[in-house]
C-alpha cells in the first residue's frame, strides 16, 4: 500500500475523504521556479474546460493587454500568468479547488471528468446552500411579512412575520403551496374587500400572472392596518412585502386632527393680528399726523413767538444806548435784555429738534476752508466774550474739508456756546488737529469738567449738568442733542473728553479734502462807524420794526422803514440814492420773502447796496441761499453788538471796492 501511494496520486474524491480526519492546510503557492517552461496556450486549453472557449479566450486576451514583457522578468510573468489562470479557475469552482487543478496541471497528472464533476457540485452545492440560508436568515430577520411565489404562482419562501399577520393556520402554509389558496382565504375572511370571493381571487392572480406591481392597504376588522407592496421578479414570480402600518396610520389621524384644530386657531389668530394690524396702522398715522402737527406747532412757536420777543430785545438795546439812565436803571435792562435771550435760545433749540424730528434737514455736501468757517466764528463770538467774561482764541488750520457748511457751522455754534455758559469765567479754544486722513475739529475749555458717569448722559434730550455756580442754566438742555443729531446726519462721528475740573474737549472728526485752487486775495477792511449812514429796515412785526428803529436810531443812523414788501419798492424808489445798506426781514407779507425782495431793489440801483437778512426761519438751506445772494445773514434774536460789527464790515467793505475801482 505504501509502495502503490508513492507511485500513484490521489485523486479529488480520496483528498476530500482525507480532509475530514486532517487538519486544513493552505495549499502551497505555486513556484515558478520548480516549473522549467509554462505555456500559456496550454493554460488557456485548461481553462476553457471549465468557462468555455469563448471566456479563456478573452480573459487570456485581456492579461496580455494588461502586461508588456520587457518591463518583467520571466519568472514574474510566469508568476503572474499563473495567479491570472488560478482566478479565472476560482470564479466557477472556488479558490482552493482553482489551485488543486492547476497544481494537477501542471505536475503533469490530469484529473478525471467524474473528479471535476464532483469538483464542481461539491462546490455549488456549498454555495447553494449557503446562499439559501442566507436568504432564509435575512426573510426571517425583515420587519415586515415577506411571501415569495414562483413563476408557477406557488408559494416558495415566506417567513413568520408573514403568518402572524395574516393568522394563517400551520396546515395552509407549505413550501409549493398555490397562491391562490391563501387568497381565498383571506377573501372567505372579509380581507380582500366587498364582492364575490371568486372574483377576489382571479383578481389578485391576474395580477401576479401578468407581473403587475401593485401597493394598497387592508384593514382588518380589529382595526389593524396592512399595506401591501407587490414587486415581479426577473425570472417569473413575485415577491409580496407586508408591513403593519396601524400606528402610523394612527399618527397620521391624530395628525389630521391636530392639523384641523391648528388650521383653525392660525385662522382665528389671523383674523386677530390683521386686526391688531389695521389697529396699528390707525394708531401709527395718528402719530405721524400728531408728530407732523407738532413740528409745525413747534415751526410757529420758533418764528411767531420770536417776532414780539426780537422787538422787545430791540427796545432794550436801543434803551440801554441812552446816556442818561441810572445804573439801577442799566442793570435792569440788561437783566431784561439777558431773559429775552434766554427766551431766544429755548425757541432757536424746540425750531431745531423740529427740524430735525421731521427729517426735512438735507445736507449740501461743499468743499471749503477750514480757516472761512473759523473767521466767521470769531466774529460772531469775539462780541460775546467779554460778556462771559471769557477769553475765546481761535488756533487757525489750513486744511480743507467736505461737509454741509451750514450744519456743521450749527455744530460749532452749539458746542462754543455751550463752553461759553459753563467755562465762564475761563478760557476757551477753537482749533483743529489734522490726524491722518482725518481733520478732527475741537472745542476746548477749562471748565468744571463733566464726570465720566454722566458724558453720555449730556447728549440726551432735557439733560443739564448744574456745576457751574457762575451761570445758572435757563436752558432745556437741547443744545448737545441737536449737535449730536446733526453729526450723525452729516456722518462726523463726535466724541467728548473730559475730567472734574479738568475742562471739556468735544471733537468733531471729518473727512480731509483736497485744497480748491480759486484763489481770493483778502483786502483789510476798515470798521468805519454807523452815524449819519442811511438805513432802510423792512419787516412785516410793526413791533420788531419799531425796535429796530429805535436801536438804530440810538447809533445815530438815519433810518428808512417799511412794512410790506409793496412799501418797501415805494420807498426805495424815493431815497435809492440815499439808501447805504437794507436790513430785512425773510418772512414778509402775501407768503414773499426777504431775498427776492433784495434783489429787486438791487436790480434797481444804480450802484451795489450792501444788505443783511434778519430771520426766524428754520428752512435748512437759508444760509446757503443768502450767501450765493451776497448778502449777510443773521438768526433773530438779533445781537445789537453782532449787528453793528456787521454792518460796519459790509460798509467798510463797499467804500474800500469803490475805491480800488
Amino acid at each position: 500500500m505504501w509502495a502503490l501511494s508513492q507511485i500513484s496520486r490521489q485523486s479529488v474524491q480520496e483528498r476530500v475523504q482525507a480532509s475530514l480526519f486532517l487538519e486544513w492546510q493552505a495549499p502551497q503557492p505555486l513556484s515558478s521556479q520548480k516549473i522549467r517552461h509554462v505555456d500559456e496556450r496550454d493554460l488557456e486549453v485548461l481553462v476553457s474546460r471549465f468557462v468555455g472557449e469563448g471566456k479563456a479566450k478573452i480573459s487570456f486576451m485581456q492579461f496580455q493587454q494588461g502586461i508588456v514583457k520587457k518591463e518583467v522578468t520571466q519568472h514574474d510573468y510566469n508568476q503572474q500568468l499563473l495567479l491570472h489562470t488560478e482566478n479565472t479557475l476560482a470564479s466557477v469552482m472556488g479558490a482552493s479547488s482553482a489551485r488543486l487543478v492547476l497544481s494537477s496541471a501542471i505536475d503533469g497528472r490530469d484529473i478525471a471528468l467524474d473528479e471535476i464533476a464532483v469538483l464542481v457540485e461539491d462546490a455549488s452545492s456549498h454555495q447553494r446552500t449557503f446562499s439559501q440560508n442566507l436568504l432564509q436568515s435575512a426573510i426571517e430577520n425583515a420587519s415586515e411579512g415577506i411571501s415569495i411565489v414562483d413563476n408557477e404562482l406557488k408559494l416558495v419562501a415566506w417567513n413568520k412575520k408573514y403568518i402572524d399577520l395574516f393568522s394563517y393556520p400551520e396546515e395552509l402554509i407549505y413550501k409549493g403551496c398555490p397562491i391562490k389558496h391563501l387568497i381565498r382565504y383571506n377573501a372567505s375572511r372579509g380581507l380582500c374587500g366587498e364582492g364575490e370571493i371568486s372574483r377576489q381571487v382571479e383578481k389578485r392572480l391576474e395580477y401576479l400572472r401578468n407581473g403587475s406591481p401593485h401597493s394598497s392597504e387592508r384593514q382588518h376588522p380589529d382595526g389593524q392596518v396592512i399595506r401591501i407592496q407587490g414587486n415581479p421578479l426577473p425570472g417569473g414570480g413575485f415577491v409580496m412585502l407586508f408591513s403593519d402600518v396601524t400606528a402610523y396610520k394612527e399618527a397620521e389621524r391624530v395628525l389630521k386632527d391636530t392639523n384641523i384644530d391648528l388650521e383653525a386657531i392660525i385662522s382665528e389668530r389671523t383674523k386677530k393680528l390683521a386686526k391688531t394690524n389695521a389697529d396699528l396702522d390707525i394708531a401709527r398715522e395718528k402719530a405721524e399726523q400728531a408728530h407732523i402737527k407738532k413740528s409745525l406747532y413747534l415751526k410757529a412757536c420758533s418764528h411767531d413767538l420770536m417776532q414780539p420777543l426780537e422787538a422787545a430785545r430791540l427796545f432794550t438795546s436801543a434803551l440801554s444806548s441812552q446816556g442818561n439812565l441810572s445804573e439801577s436803571q442799566c442793570r435792569q435792562v440788561k437783566n431784561i435784555d439777558h431773559s429775552l435771550k434766554v427766551a431766544n435760545d429755548l425757541l432757536a433749540d424746540l425750531g431745531e429738534i423740529a427740524r430735525i424730528e421731521s427729517g426735512n434737514i438735507t445736507p449740501h455736501y461743499t468743499t471749503f476752508s477750514i480757516n472761512d468757517l473759523f473767521k466767521d466764528l470769531a466774529q460772531e463770538f469775539s462780541a460775546s466774550a467779554e460778556e462771559y467774561d471769557v477769553e475765546f482764541r481761535v488756533a487757525y488750520c489750513k486744511a480743507w474739508i467736505t461737509s454741509d457748511r451750514n450744519l456743521l457751522r450749527r455744530i460749532l455754534q452749539n458746542l462754543i456756546g455751550n463752553a461759553f455758559r459753563y467755562a465762564s469765567p475761563g478760557k476757551i479754544l477753537l482749533g483743529a488737529r489734522i490726524i491722518d486722513k482725518q481733520v478732527s475739529i475741537q472745542v476746548l475749555d477749562n471748565g468744571p469738567g463733566i464726570p465720566l458717569e454722566k458724558q453720555e448722559v449730556v447728549f440726551e434730550q432735557f439733560t443739564q449738568l448744574e456745576n457751574n455756580p457762575n451761570h445758572a442754566s435757563r436752558g432745556l438742555g437741547l443744545g448737545l442733542n441737536i449737535t449730536q443729531s446733526l453729526a450723525q446726519l452729516l456722518g462726523h462721528p463726535l466724541s467728548l473728553k473730559s475730567k472734574e475740573h479738568q475742562g471739556c474737549k468735544f471733537s468733531v472728526a471729518i473727512t480731509k479734502a483736497h485744497r480748491q485752487f480759486n484763489i481770493e486775495i483778502e483786502k483789510p477792511v476798515a470798521k468805519i462807524g454807523l452815524k449819519d449812514v442811511t438805513v432802510m429796515c423792512i419787516d412785516n412785526d410793526p413791533d420788531v420794526l419799531n425796535g429796530m428803529i429805535e436801536l438804530l436810531g440810538a447809533w445815530h443812523c438815519n433810518v428808512l422803514s417799511a412794512d410790506s414788501f409793496e412799501q418797501a419798492k415805494e420807498v426805495f424808489s424815493n431815497h435809492q440814492n440815499d439808501i447805504e445798506i437794507l436790513l430785512v426781514d425773510y418772512q414778509l407779507n402775501n407768503n414773499q420773502d426777504g431775498l427776492t425782495l433784495i434783489k429787486q431793489l438791487r436790480d434797481t440801483a444804480n450802484h451795489f447796496i450792501p444788505a443783511i437778512l434778519i430771520t426766524a426761519t428754520t428752512e435748512s438751506d437759508i444760509e446757503e441761499r443768502t450767501q450765493k445772494a451776497n448778502v449777510g445773514f443773521m438768526r433773530k434774536l438779533v445781537k445789537p453788538a453782532a449787528l453793528r460789527a456787521m454792518m460796519s464790515a459790509m460798509l467798510a467793505k463797499k467804500l474800500q471796492d469803490n475805491y480800488s475801482e
